[in-house]
């Protein structure tokens, strides 16, 4: 595996993990069973799949249709609300926070990021970047043709209410995984 170093994937997987995500590294022509393994091992029967040119090259959906997942690739709305898990690809991760970066137009891949319960995060090596900063100047390079949709996922969603006690879930997934995937 070529396309990150060990360093930055244990940097960012360390970081990841520290607010309760997850983080898997696998290649392409892995992943689809990466995939489909972490479904079974969970129990996951179906999820909502944002399926990009990457994730259908790699053969997602027919590995996890094969694993017995019921899959939806469309009317995500419909399906988000009760399909337990989510994937798509993301568009670039932050080794120094452990988080992913996601861009779009289309209302699908955003709507799978924080409907699902169980939310994975499918994210190609060479898009990880060492710091925040980093990330801000390759979306500077963008300029005016930014997508109109820009988030950080960093872990399962968390928040406190004015007494402060924490509570997972509530504005997003109760689980969130990033599978690094080496784009070798």
């Amino acid at each position: 595996m070529s396309n990150i170093t060990d360093e930055k994937y244990e940097r960012f997987k360390t970081n990841l993990e520290a607010v309760n995500g997850k983080c898997e590294r696998t290649t392409k022509a892995e992943l689809g069973k990466k995939i489909a393994d972490l479904f079974v091992a969970q129990g996951l029967k179906d999820t909502c799949v944002n399926e990009t040119p990457f994730l259908k090259e790699a053969g997602v959906v027919d590995a996890l249709k094969a694993a017995g997942v019921e899959v939806y690739t469309d009317h995500i709305r419909l399906h988000g609300e009760t399909a337990k898990g989510g994937i798509t690809e993301m568009a670039g991760g932050i080794a120094e926070l452990g988080t992913m970066m996601q861009l779009s137009e289309a209302v699908n891949g955003r709507l799978v990021a924080i409907m699902s319960e169980d939310f994975f995060g499918v994210l190609p090596a060479s898009t990880i970047v060492d710091s925040y900063n980093d990330m801000f100047d390759k979306l500077d390079a963008f300029g005016k043709d930014i997508p109109g949709y820009v988030g950080f996922i960093t872990g399962p969603s968390r928040t406190a209410d004015i007494e402060c006690v924490g509570t997972v879930g509530v504005h997003g997934p109760l689980r969130a995984t990033c599978i690094i995937v080496e784009d070798a």
